[in-house]
């Protein structure tokens, strides 16, 4: 499986499972019909009390009552505080939706990797989990987060309150919490749109005390006995079994409990009155798994040593010991959080440090590396700790886990994590997802040296493949060869070599030599064959259109496409970049047009993605420009400056530029070419690509050229066809023989020129490509006719060639281009229904009045609504209103 489903892969996780409702749960049938009649209408259902008050035991009533409803699907998510931030919150809960089965229009994890702030490309992400949970229109699903009150990043929770605000009528969120979480309550109250349980509603009454005696097994006290008891305890379910549990005489001497807020008296009884009546041989067993978040047989074992660790978790289950069971069959318990803070506080008092070690014993029985990182944490042993970063950092980051993982770094003693290979590595591996190419380098270079002293061979070599990539992207070439250099003589296993060989391309790439980039891109689909682990994010990376057009790529590239396929259920990559670039290249105006719309498509939903969205702009003005739509498709390439990270924009922001150029060149826009001359004609800085000396050559030719200066122009274009030999630009920036043909034909040299021309019409020919859609058509025209009788070329292939050329044109005619334009506007992602909604939306009008003016179903209307906040990245009626009357 690959990296980027495995978290979120169905899963056995306890954090999924419903818990089992108590033996001496009170059945509560009028506050249950109650609840369900008023959640049907309702977007979110929130109980919220103190400690104590039976939240869990509502909550599960309340999800046994849903799943026995005709289409209905509960899923429930118990969280804790490693859930704590933005992609660990929205991590469990896809995890969670895993075993429905969602129609998703990209894998969950694409998008997970997308959540990790409450950022507008992450809100924007957010639509395709809500588009999923709204792709069943007859289920109804009820999604359960118990325990919110463990999550109180400001990101995490302004990314649940959009999932709620844009939530499809399909699904109803149902949270428990001990504290009003930070959301839109008074909107969404003012909406009827929650149900509002308090710890008023879930106090005891008399009725209700006397169920739970009879429940318990205990002789029933008198009214007056229990009408005592609700007074002490304000009707506090936790205090109430507290009080009805005691087998001690004179309940009067009993701490005066007023409520869930007197802790201490609370302590004293778990003390005298719990504890104290276990049998000795008990009572260290439940001090020491204290530790446990869940306590299930087999890390009760590893924690204190006993063998009959099963029965003995049976046992206490059936004393009835503040234990909710979150799987039967295990059985797998959790204590209730007051009653976990008590053991805690008495096994530091009972034996101080000893907790410690029992989180060490607890993390080396862990099978999953996340699960015990916190426990080596809490032991203090950092080395532990580190290793098991180090085991999950891939799967982490490829899902968007870099806060996460950060900030348990960050929990290591600062002096000896400075220390560390395996952590610089770490922090190396975090400022690359955020395209901090130099402090990544740095990173790098320290982990690489360290591993290096300590003879860790295969260490070091991870950590050298990554300093390469931040070399070759910093314009450190020589450096980056060096690397190469260094590991050629290991002998690697593919999955290791494929990040050296996707460096072998990169760094051809960058110097123009062509023999290296086929070199390396052939050596990555032999080596991603064998490890279709490394798969993601190598051949993902080279998706984007800088190898796609140079000879000799296509076989490759098709190959690695390829590659990203697989029949086995999560085994496919996604490189929707790839396929929209080699059907643009290589294709027919309809795929590569179904394949552009697939892209923006893709674009529109993750703009978090950086290269997806640089590669979609990138190509869309291509499409454009080649359909004869130079202003529009300068309009969109000019957007993808503003996409760029401060570290990515250092080496690349001119590669963009010549698109521009390449742009207006085909326009035959002289101005616009002057416009962008003192910043493409400039000398590269260090940080820069050496092609950008052939491209230099090469705008400035044109530019002459277009100027009618034709020795100007020659004399440019023939140094920038000289350099292309030994600096291959890349396909989309242009090819420098095609404009020194028109110039030599210009100047009369006519077999000069089809010479140079037959060239480009070999190579196109060759590769089945499509790079002179990109020339001035006019030009392409005239040229071809004027040196029919020199070219040697084919006249086959030329006519095969001129019908592929000609084809775009039509497809480019104004009626067709205008409709490209309007099926992918980049300002305007909303269908034509989805307009007319938010038009009616904007006079003030309900969902009701809407449904009626348009004759659709009020279910209809609530889908397009939830669709236009998705799209639009907004997250109220109000703000949709105020968007189309700026429009």
């Amino acid at each position: 499986m690959d990296a980027r489903t495995a978290l979120t892969a169905p899963s056995a996780s306890n954090k999924y499972r419903i818990p089992r409702a108590r033996r001496d749960a009170v059945p509560r049938p009028a506050l249950l019909a109650h609840t369900l009649e008023r959640a049907a209408d309702a977007r979110l259902v929130l109980v919220q009390a103190p400690a104590g008050f039976g939240k869990t035991t509502l909550l599960v009533q309340l999800a046994a009552a849903l799943a026995a409803a005709p289409g209905a699907q509960v899923v429930w998510v118990s969280l804790d505080a490693e859930d704590n931030d933005a992609n660990r919150l929205f991590a469990a809960l896809i995890g969670a939706l895993a075993a429905l089965e969602l129609p998703w229009a990209v894998p969950p994890a694409t998008v997970l990797a997308q959540l990790k702030d409450a950022s507008p490309a992450a809100r924007t992400a957010l639509g395709l989990l809500i588009d999923a949970l709204g792709g069943r229109p007859n289920a109804r699903i009820a999604l359960v987060l118990d325990d919110l009150h463990h999550v109180t990043d400001a990101a995490a929770l302004q990314l649940l309150d959009t999932l709620i605000a844009r939530a499809p009528p399909e699904l109803c969120l149902f949270i428990g919490s001990r504290v009003a979480p930070p959301l839109s309550l008074a909107r969404w109250r003012a909406g009827g749109e929650l149900v509002e349980l308090g710890f008023e509603d879930l106090q005891f009454d008399l009725v209700a005390a006397q169920a739970l005696c009879r429940l318990r097994g205990l002789q029933a006290p008198s009214e007056e006995a229990l009408q005592a008891a609700l007074a002490r305890t304000h009707g506090w379910v936790a205090g109430l079994h507290l009080l009805l549990g005691s087998a001690r005489p004179g309940a009067g001497s009993l701490p005066a409990l007023t409520g869930p807020a007197a802790h201490r008296h609370l302590f004293d009884y778990f003390a005298q009155e719990v504890l104290a009546e276990l049998p000795p041989s008990l009572q260290p067993f439940v001090l020491y798994v204290s530790v446990l978040p869940e306590l299930s047989p087999t890390l009760c074992q590893a924690v204190t040593g006993r063998g009959d660790a099963r029965a003995v978790l049976d046992d206490l289950f059936e004393r009835q010991l503040f234990l909710s069971a979150l799987d039967d069959t295990v059985p797998v318990l959790r204590f209730h959080d007051l009653f976990r803070d008590f053991l805690r506080s008495e096994l530091e008092r009972r034996e101080p440090g000893r907790a410690a070690a029992l989180h060490a014993l607890a993390a080396a029985a862990e099978t999953r590396a996340e699960r015990a990182v916190p426990h080596w944490l809490a032991a203090g042993r950092w080395s532990e700790a580190l290793a098991a970063l180090r085991q999950m950092a891939d799967r982490l980051l490829a899902v968007g886990g870099t806060h996460r993982l950060e900030r348990w770094l960050e929990q290591l003693p600062p002096d000896w994590r400075e220390l560390q290979a395996d952590a610089a590595l770490l922090r190396g591996l975090c400022a690359w997802s955020r395209w901090d190419w130099v402090l990544a380098r740095d990173e790098f270079q320290r982990s690489h040296d360290a591993f290096a002293r300590q003879d860790r061979q295969r260490d070091r070599l991870v950590a050298l493949g990554m300093l390469g990539a931040c070399h070759n992207a910093l314009g450190e070439l020589e450096r980056a060869e060096g690397v190469l250099a260094d590991a050629a003589d290991a002998q690697l296993p593919p999955a290791l070599q494929v990040a050296f060989d996707s460096l072998q391309a990169w760094n051809g790439l960058a110097r123009g030599d062509g023999a290296a980039v086929l070199a390396g891109l052939g050596a990555m689909a032999d080596n991603a064959a064998r490890a279709q682990e490394a798969r993601y994010p190598n051949i993902v990376d080279m998706s984007y259109g800088h190898f796609t057009g140079l000879p000799g790529t296509r076989p490759l590239m098709e190959r690695l496409r390829r590659l990203c396929r697989s029949e086995q259920p999560g085994g496919e990559v996604q490189v929707p970049a790839l396929d929209a670039w080699l059907a643009f290249w290589h294709g027919e105006p309809g795929p590569a047009r179904d394949a552009l719309q697939d892209l923006l498509q893709r674009q529109r939903q993750l703009p978090g993605d950086i290269m997806l969205g640089i590669g979609a702009l990138h190509l869309h003005s291509l499409h454009l420009a080649a359909q004869g739509q130079g202003s529009e498709a300068l309009s969109v390439i000019a957007q993808v400056p503003d996409r760029m990270t401060a570290g990515f924009s250092q080496g690349w922001r001119r590669t963009y530029a010549h698109v521009q150029a390449r742009i207006h060149w085909r326009s035959e826009d002289a101005d616009g070419l002057a416009a962008l001359l003192p910043d493409l004609a400039r000398p590269r800085s260090a940080r820069e690509w050496p092609v950008l000396d052939t491209g230099a050559a090469l705008v400035q030719g044109q530019h002459a050229l277009l100027r009618g200066e034709l020795a100007a122009a020659r004399a440019l274009l023939e140094r920038a066809v000289e350099l292309q030999r030994g600096g291959r630009l890349p396909a989309f920036m242009g090819d420098a023989r095609f404009a020194l043909a028109v110039c030599r034909a210009g100047q009369g040299e006519l077999d000069a020129a089809a010479a140079a021309l037959d060239e480009v019409l070999r190579e196109a020919v060759e590769e089945d490509g499509l790079g002179l859609l990109l020339e001035p058509p006019g030009r392409l025209k005239t040229l071809c006719q004027t040196l029919a009788s020199r070219l040697r070329s084919p006249a086959a292939a030329q006519a095969r060639l001129r019908r592929r050329l000609a084809a775009w044109q039509v497809e480019g005619a104004p009626a067709a281009a205008a409709s490209v334009a309007d099926a992918v506007p980049p300002d305007e992602p909303l269908s034509a229904r989805e307009r007319e909604v938010l038009a009616l939306l904007a006079e003030g009008q309900s969902n009701k009045l809407i449904a009626r003016a348009l004759d659709l179903s009020l279910h209809t209307v609530k889908r397009h609504v939830a669709n236009i906040l998705t799209k639009l990245a907004l997250d109220s009626r109000t703000q949709a209103a105020a968007y189309w009357h700026r429009r």
